[in-house]
């Protein structure tokens, strides 16, 4: 270490600081005493590099800076049951304190939270579904884990989006504008099979129900009892068709990767249903690592031909224009 320092004209103590950021193993303690002995003291592996790894370092780089790395998927595997135990006592890193600053944010059509940060768990609810829907994502973050998948905010190594969705239940035949929106965060919540990012989204369906406007808000037909119903008058109350919060929630994985179309939702028949499916939606974000891995090689070979194709159109520009300016220049 203090001979690769001096090198590259660092301290001992900053290519630690490298050598943690790219992931790489260093000696411990005693290593070369033990050697020295006759002691043995293996080496460890030199770990594939992860989301977010540094893989190449200069000296005057920052060690924020990461190269981009090519998707790949796992072989494939079946996840034994005793593999998804997990403590129920323990929160996962990206569920910590996201209950607090969501029920600080404010509270916009038919009882959405919309809070007044952006980087936090993708979870849109209604605010009597916060805390099953915050439990139940720290459920599925620490069985994928346990799974050994890595459950995060997306890195900085390249492009990641958040795939829109429509919160209908029965999402209805022509798409309709939201007003006002609902909270998206700054960075979309992912788990890494490999190195093969899968967004996650954990929300709230509605559906559309009769309702009558009363005292100033709408109030679903349903829920209005018989005898204001006939009290009601028909001049001053209307009836029409509006969304409500149903308390079902539905989890959404998507691939957030440009250019690339794939999505699998699960979703409540009734609430609290989901937490028995954890392990089947472990074992099929599992199984679709690959199946994301090649859409994204099809549209980076897309994106490498049309980036051809527009550089040949830009020479034959360039051969056109310098064609012109010859024969301005004879004349």
């Amino acid at each position: 270490m203090t001979k690769i320092a001096d090198h590259h004209r660092v301290s001992s103590s900053f290519l630690a600081r490298v050598c943690t950021r790219m992931n790489v193993p260093r000696p411990p303690r005693g290593h070369w005493v033990k050697l020295e002995n006759g002691v043995p003291s293996p080496q460890p592996p030199l770990p594939e590099a992860g989301p977010g790894d540094l893989q190449v370092w200069r000296r005057g780089d920052a060690l924020g800076a990461v190269s981009r790395p090519v998707p790949k998927a796992p072989a494939p595997r079946k996840i034994k049951p005793e593999q998804l135990r997990i403590s129920r006592s323990r929160q996962h890193p990206v569920v910590v304190g996201a209950y607090e600053v969501f029920e600080q944010g404010r509270v916009i059509d038919q009882g959405f939270l919309k809070p007044g940060r952006q980087r936090l768990v993708d979870v849109v609810v209604t605010k009597p579904q916060l805390e099953p829907a915050l439990k139940l994502a720290n459920q599925l973050f620490l069985k994928l884990e346990a799974a050994g998948h890595r459950v995060m905010f997306a890195p900085s190594d390249r492009t990641y989006a958040r795939a829109s969705f429509d919160e209908h239940e029965h999402p209805p035949k022509k798409p309709r504008h939201r007003h006002p929106a609902l909270w998206s965060p700054s960075k979309p919540t992912v788990v890494f099979v490999g190195t093969v990012a899968i967004g996650l989204t954990l929300f709230e369906m509605t559906e559309e129900l009769e309702a009558r406007y009363i005292d100033g808000k709408y109030i679903p037909t349903s829920k209005i009892p018989l005898q204001q119903m006939r009290r009601l008058s028909s001049t001053w109350n209307w009836s029409t068709r509006m969304d409500f919060a149903t308390g079902r929630l539905c989890i959404r994985a998507f691939s957030p990767y440009p250019w690339t179309d794939w999505s699998q939702s699960w979703k409540e028949a009734k609430q609290g249903s989901l937490r028995g499916q954890m392990d089947e939606i472990v074992q099929q974000l599992t199984d679709a690592a690959p199946v994301i891995a090649r859409l994204v090689e099809e549209a980076e070979e897309q994106a490498r031909i049309r980036q051809q194709e527009w550089k040949e159109q830009i020479c034959r520009l360039e051969e056109r224009q310098q064609v012109r300016r010859e024969n301005e220049a004879r004349e």
